[in-house]
């Protein structure tokens, strides 16, 4: 934790669902500081994409590329930090609509 705090992560990253402290200590590495930061985050920050022009295709690292992280992951990580950040509100799950 002591990196974590040295490397200028705030606090409330703990509080994101999944988010584990080496990936915390990671986000801080790739300036990824605060919810905020987080929230502002897409999927390919973190996961990395690949991108084809023509024949040549090259892929592009995210900040969790040395882990095994999904991108629906990676989008839920996204989503619980814009709804902590209160960009969005929370979804609301209908149990009749599940049934």
């Amino acid at each position: 934790d002591n990196e974590r705090i040295a490397l200028g992560s705030e606090d409330a990253l703990r509080e994101i669902d999944g988010l584990t402290l080496p990936m915390i200590i990671a986000l801080a590495k790739a300036e990824i500081k605060t919810v905020e930061d987080l929230a502002g985050s897409v999927s390919d920050d973190l996961v990395g994409y690949v991108e084809k022009k023509g024949s040549e295709t090259t892929r592009y690292k995210g900040v969790f590329d040395a882990k095994e992280l999904s991108r629906a992951d990676a989008d839920a990580m996204i989503m619980a930090a814009r709804v902590k950040a209160g960009w969005i509100d929370a979804p609301v799950h209908d149990d009749a609509e599940e049934a």
